[in-house]
């Protein structure tokens, strides 16, 4: 008999959920900055500060919370975590949508309360996450965790690229009122879902820490440091996000203001990175088969390094998008690689902790260099405005190089 194409029951549901949280999570992420840089704040010259409030929003969870979050889901239901934090995430959004309508904000006031939004979504995506690896890690059989890591990656660009191209047509269809309450049904679909599979994943409540939290805490940094495959996976991933940190930020000015793309033309640009993730994730099987999980991981890092170098020396309109897109395939192929090598190597009863930290390390990285990052790319883009065109225009195409689609974050999610 042949194999489920999607394993077993518990995996199809925890996989149209992380599709449907996912969707929500990342339409808000993509309208909030068309929103700023289109609409709210344009002209602005604190704009660059605003976006590097809302950033830090996004990932000052990861860098605080991950770590404490993940000694504690180790220890407690995953599957009531998870519902829980679609919870919060939905009277979050919820709550944002009633003041942004009746309190007449001002642009700054809404530029601290959709941070405020975000600061609590990010919060509650530290303890859905390593919930979700949790039951995955025992839900999986060990043959087929790269074949279920690339099929979970697929609904995860899938939903990446319709949130990338939806939420700036949705924005500018009706506001951002419209993104808000399509998230919310999208997290409410994956609430759902969870609730679907309370019955299944006992065995990973079973597999609990009886150990104190602080005790549970230090036992899993020892193991990171310890186990030299956990340890040399964390060094990499904090080394990618010095460069994803520099990329982030710029990449909304850039393309909306120095390219002066419309927010549909912006949405097409912040789709090629998805597309090239959707693209691996139909290559990823074919080369597990060929390679170990290990040397796939160390060898898409590689290539996403030679393709973010060639992005950065692309000239014209065409072949920029094509570097964008074999960025987006090298770094889903990296993702999808990665996942195995965790649940092989952990034990259980430790993999929200490590999921955690992996996530922590990164964005603490990238967080460093988001502030200058802004600043820097700011005074850049007002130099070029005085130079002729051909020579700005030029000026700019290079500058692409720190323009990389925030894919790494958007798809970070385990």
């Amino acid at each position: 008999m042949g194999r489920a194409f999607f394993i077993n029951r518990s995996f199809l549901l925890l996989w149209l959920g992380q599709a449907f949280s996912s969707f929500g999570e990342f339409l808000v992420g993509s309208v909030v900055t068309v929103w700023l840089v289109s609409d709210l704040l344009n002209r602005d010259p604190g704009l660059p500060v605003a976006l590097g409030l809302v950033a830090a929003a996004s990932t000052l969870p990861r860098i605080f919370i991950a770590p404490l979050a993940g000694a504690w889901i180790d220890s407690a239901r995953p599957v009531r975590v998870m519902l829980a934090a679609d919870g919060v995430r939905i009277l979050a959004a919820a709550m944002f949508m009633a003041v942004d309508s009746w309190a007449g904000l001002k642009p700054w006031e809404s530029v601290f309360s959709v941070s405020l939004l975000l600061l609590i979504n990010a919060t509650a995506a530290q303890f859905f996450n390593p919930a979700r690896a949790c039951i995955m890690q025992v839900a999986i059989p060990d043959g087929r965790r790269v074949e279920a890591s690339a099929k979970a990656m697929f609904s995860l660009t899938g939903v990446a690229i319709l949130s990338a191209a939806l939420g700036p047509l949705l924005f500018g269809w009706g506001g951002i009122m419209s993104a808000m309450a399509l998230a919310i049904l999208g997290l409410a679909g994956s609430g759902l879902c969870v609730v679907l599979t309370a019955g299944l994943p006992g065995r990973v409540e079973s597999e609990a820490s009886s150990e104190s939290y602080w005790r549970s805490l230090v036992s899993g940094i020892r193991l990171a440091w310890t186990h030299r495959t956990i340890r040399l996976m964390m060094i990499g991933t904090a080394l990618y996000g010095i460069s994803l940190g520099i990329n982030n930020p710029v990449l909304p000015l850039f393309g909306m203001q120095t390219l002066q793309l419309e927010p549909a033309d912006y949405g097409v640009l912040m789709a090629m990175f998805p597309l090239g993730g959707l693209s691996a994730t139909l290559l990823s099987p074919w080369l597990s088969k060929r390679l170990r999980a290990e040397a796939l991981t160390c060898g898409a890092l590689f290539a996403l390094g030679l393709s973010n170098l060639a992005y950065a020396l692309s000239r014209g309109d065409y072949v920029p998008l094509l570097t964008m897109y074999l960025s987006g395939l090298c770094f889903a192929t990296y993702v999808v690689a990665q996942g195995p090598v965790l649940q092989r190597h952990v034990p259980a009863g430790f993999m929200g902790r490590q999921t955690q930290w992996q996530d922590c390390r990164d964005h603490r990285r990238r967080y460093r260099y988001w502030p200058r990052c802004g600043e820097a790319f700011y005074r850049g883009r007002r130099f070029c405005l005085h130079l002729r065109p051909p020579a700005a225009g030029a000026g700019c195409r290079s500058g692409r190089a720190g323009a990389q689609c925030p894919g790494g974050e958007r798809l970070s999610f385990q």
